[in-house]
């Protein structure tokens, strides 16, 4: 067994733990190796995350030698400003946006019902939505770059911003839970970041 994966385990559970105290709810396991194998993911999944800068550098190790001095300076800080967006993705997720659905889905429980949730499938839900989350705060990154290598002009990105702004939306309702909050919490940070994408597009059109 990982070290501290119970631990680690309780600490993503935590969030969900919180909300299910108002209807004497809990986590059960469907299956008699779930119990081994959840905590074993989420420890191997936080393992993977911090040691992406590891895995950026030896990256980086072997492609600086061919760039010249200002490819390295910008895809250098792309990649460090990316990882760091990908960790606030996270962290959005579990403060903010974990205890705002859990206590949706919670409070619409019929009264005789009794809620028990499967640790598995809630291994797969929150780690669905640190992905999801994760990815969306990458925006402002892919636009930056499309922009900077004229990929993409930044006056076709601006023309189309009432259909990016559909697309949040829509790509908020695939990759969250059935429902509303979840998709307005995944939609809205995505049109912000989208815009700061702009901002920071036009900067580097300037100079």
């Amino acid at each position: 067994m990982a070290p501290y994966a119970n631990e680690i385990y309780h600490f993503f559970a935590k969030p969900l733990l919180i909300q299910m105290q108002s209807q004497n709810a809990s986590i059960i396991s469907t299956k008699l190796t779930a119990t081994f194998i959840v905590p074993l993911k989420i420890t191997l999944f936080c393992a993977f995350i911090i040691s992406l800068p590891l895995i950026f550098w030896q990256i980086w190790l072997f492609v600086a030698p061919g760039l010249y001095s200002k490819e390295k300076f910008f895809i250098f800080w792309t990649l460090v400003i990316g990882y760091v967006l990908f960790i606030l993705g996270v962290v959005f997720v579990y403060i903010l946006v974990f205890p705002i659905i859990f206590n949706f889905f919670i409070s619409m429980t019929p009264v005789d019902v009794g809620l028990m949730v499967d640790i598995s499938s809630y291994l797969e839900m929150i780690i669905g939505l640190f992905l999801a989350f994760g990815f969306a705060f990458q925006i402002p990154i892919i636009l930056v770059t499309l922009v900077k290598f004229r990929w993409v002009q930044l006056k076709t990105v601006e023309k189309n911003r009432p259909y990016l702004i559909v697309i949040s939306f829509v790509l908020g309702a695939i990759l969250t839970p059935p429902d509303v909050i979840s998709q307005i919490l995944l939609a809205a940070p995505m049109i912000l970041l989208f815009e700061l994408g702009i901002f920071f597009s036009r900067k580097i059109s300037i100079d």
